[in-house]
């Protein structure tokens, strides 16, 4: 939680703001943690999309499935019961509000409509194909965007035109704005007669929907509503066209106060057109729509397709549609221990994990509002049905409303994947000193058992990288300087420049085809939570990192530098070209270097080397570091190789000793971690120029609990208690 990576879709917008990573009041406890009273919740809101200050997902429309099918009820707010309103035997329905959209084609053509919808489908705004009767035919209207506004509609359209394809396929009609004005014919008593109605306008090519009400007793009445227009003066048409269709049926605007659900029908994913999903079109304002499932979990497309326990609530939020899970506190647990570790780990860290994760959600409050949290790492992580595991939902059971505490109340008990060996003091992650949150030993070691070997390896053209141990072999030959030549055993064995799979962060430079011979200069263990490589990267790709991150470099990249240390070893200052790098806290350094896993890191950089000379053992990575002496450091041993004034061969350092050295000689300690551009040591060859690689331990912030110290220490014996008042200095575990 808090700080690890996610992977964003640009069209579907989640933004993490700057001021939710700040370490804030909560994390104090006592009064400023629980502000408004709470100490316990058997509800717990979760916003899964939401256009909140703090956090944005943004979903013009949501897909909800559930195999029983649905039951929906209102409520005037978020504190009152649903009222059962409507049962739905769909198993899958789509919703949205009633906003502007723009209908950019009407067509009898469904496949035209579909080759409109897969264009606008990758464009910023939602696309979405209905299907009518109109005049006795089936027609498909492709609409695209559903925004606050009618001129936020309009740009839309005029971006969208802009696209060859979008224009040519539109040209016959020019796009017309859709919008929520509607005439009301009337409810009728049941669905069957409303649809009766229904035909008779469609018959006439007047647009008529199915819209479900409550009635006087509360449950679910039929109405008619003719028309989805944007202007008074189109609506007008409208009812002129109705009432020649239906002269004797009187016309009230539609009363968009009160609750109601507009019943269209949805073919946006379907191949078949005659396979539509029932898609609602909610109020905006006050309304509350709540969607139960007939039996347990709703799955949401937009949410990865997981399922969740508990209701759906659908709000305006901010002008857009809000989905909040609202789920039994306990239940929305096992959601976060399924997806924050895995059912293999020991109990004793299962239930370290629940006590954390019930209070740190306690502690948030209303933090957006219509909701405590969201289903994102921002919080913690929660995935739902699909990720649960019976020793995880056991977990919770057997530690129900425990929660940890102090003197001045619930604490913030922050938690993340991997400490590197040692938890961060809190002034290392966001500046702030916090009496619960000291640097502490950790057993992280375990993430690392078992994973891979990783060769680094030399390409006949001279190119540097790594490849999995598994894909290569001995050949039996050496290379003039008595380094193992080993050879593929398949086609198209992947190069990467770092010991990890990541086809986007980490991509292949190479492909080894069978029997491919390359050099072998050292190897490392697959980057993993625990101890982990990132780069190489040349210095300007640094700075273009930094740059993108809003940190300005005058001139070229020439040196990069951990300037300051926390005390857990983090970066907690950074300079480049001896400048200071102003970040917003100290945990922001991983973010503008790329986003790099933790802070406990050391550069080796500026042109690395792997030595061939006999003073260096063969695979010993040489990194050249800037000062009046040039230093690198070896990664395999106890020293570094300091390259000073007018030496040839670099001198072997012991790391405890190490000095800056001048053209004089010795003169002060220096700190390692500075990296600038340098000619290599005589005898070493080239990794490829001028380059930094990052090398550090542990995944994540830091502070607080650290998850696979957790289970390192339950593996020692510790019960969950124990690890908890470990992580977090002075604290109790009670029940609230």
């Amino acid at each position: 939680m808090f700080g690890r990576h996610q992977l964003v879709n640009p069209k579907r917008i989640a933004i993490i703001t700057a001021a939710a990573l700040t370490f804030t009041a909560t994390l104090y406890g006592g009064s400023e943690a629980n502000a408004d009273g709470i100490k316990h919740l058997d509800q717990i809101r979760v916003a899964l999309v939401i256009n909140a200050a703090k956090y944005k997902k943004i979903e013009p429309l949501v897909s909800l499935s559930s195999p029983g099918g649905f039951d929906i009820g209102v409520r005037s707010s978020a504190n009152t019961e649903a009222k059962p309103w409507a049962s739905i035997s769909d198993t899958t329905i789509r919703m949205s509000l009633d906003q502007y959209s723009m209908m950019m084609l009407e067509t009898s053509d469904f496949t035209t409509a579909r080759t409109l919808n897969g264009k606008l489908a990758v464009m910023a705004e939602e696309s979405f194909v209905l299907s009518r009767t109109k005049l006795g035919k089936m027609v498909y209207q492709v609409y695209y965007g559903n925004l606050p506004t009618q001129a936020e509609a309009e740009n839309a359209a005029a971006q969208a035109l802009k696209d060859p394809t979008v224009a040519t396929l539109t040209k016959s009609v020019a796009p017309v704005v859709s919008g929520p004005l509607h005439w009301s014919a009337g409810m009728y008593g049941s669905e069957a007669a409303a649809q009766q109605q229904i035909a008779v306008y469609t018959g006439a090519g007047v647009a008529a929907d199915l819209v479900l009400q409550a009635d006087g007793a509360g449950k679910v009445g039929y109405s008619v509503w003719l028309g989805n227009e944007a202007t008074d003066a189109k609506l007008e048409l409208v009812k002129q066209a109705a009432l020649k269709a239906a002269p004797n049926t009187p016309l009230q605007p539609a009363n968009t106060k009160a609750a109601y659900l507009i019943r269209r029908s949805d073919v946006t994913t379907s191949s078949n057109p005659a396979a539509a999903v029932a898609h609602y079109v909610t109020a905006v304002g006050e309304q509350k729509t709540v969607i139960h499932p007939k039996k347990q979990g709703i799955a949401v497309k937009e949410r990865m397709d997981r399922s969740f326990r508990g209701d759906m609530e659908i709000s305006t939020y901010h002008d857009r549609l809000a989905l909040v899970n609202e789920v039994p506190m306990e239940q929305y647990l096992y959601g976060v221990i399924g997806a924050e570790l895995n059912s293999q780990w020991p109990a004793e860290a299962l239930k370290a994990q629940a006590v954390a994760a019930r209070t740190y959600a306690i502690v948030q409050g209303n933090k957006y509002e219509i909701a405590q949290v969201t289903d994102t790492t921002l919080e913690q992580a929660y995935y739902g049905l699909d990720k649960e595991f019976t020793a995880g939902n056991l977990a919770v059971d057997a530690t129900k409303d425990e929660v940890i505490s102090n003197k001045r109340g619930l604490i913030s008990p922050v938690f993340a994947s991997n400490a590197g060996g040692i938890t961060a003091d809190s002034t290392e992650a966001w500046g702030n000193s916090v009496d619960y949150l000291r640097s502490v030993a950790s057993p992280d070691e375990g993430a690392e058992q078992g994973k891979a070997i990783w060769y680094q390896i030399q390409l006949t053209d001279g190119r540097i990288g790594f490849v999995h141990s598994m894909y290569v072999k001995d050949s039996g030959q050496k290379d003039k300087a008595g380094k193992a030549i080993y050879e593929a055993t398949e086609a198209d064995v992947n190069v990467r420049l770092a010991p990890y799979v990541d086809n986007v962060a980490n991509p292949a430079i190479a492909k080894l085809e069978t029997k491919e011979k390359v050099v072998i200069l050292g190897q490392e263990r697959e980057s993993n939570a625990y101890s982990w490589i990132r780069g190489p990267y040349s210095l300007s790709e640094i700075k273009s990192k930094l740059e993108a991150a809003k940190i300005p470099i005058n001139g070229e990249l020439t040196s990069l530098e951990v300037s300051k240390r926390g005390p857990s070893g983090r970066a907690i200052e950074l300079k480049a070209n001896g400048v200071v790098v102003k970040v917003d806290n100290p945990d922001a350094i991983r973010g503008v270097l790329g986003g790099l896993p933790s802070t406990l890191f050391e550069i080796e950089g500026a042109g690395s080397y792997t030595d061939t000379s006999s003073s260096v053992s063969s695979g010993t990575s040489i990194a050249i570091l800037s000062g009046s002496g040039v230093v690198s450091s070896s990664s395999s041993s106890d020293s570094v190789y300091v390259l000073s004034g007018k030496q040839t061969q670099p001198t072997a350092v012991k790391k405890t000793d190490l000095m800056t050295l001048s053209s004089t000689g010795i003169s002060k300690p220096v700190s390692t971690g500075t990296v600038s551009s340098s000619i290599p040591p005589k005898g070493s060859t080239a990794l490829q120029g001028n380059q930094i690689i990052f090398r550090g331990k542990g995944f994540g912030h830091g502070v607080g609990m650290s998850q696979w110290g957790a289970k390192g220490f339950a593996e020692k014996g510790y019960d969950y208690k124990k690890i908890l008042q470990t992580y977090f200095t002075g604290v109790n575990i009670t029940k609230e």
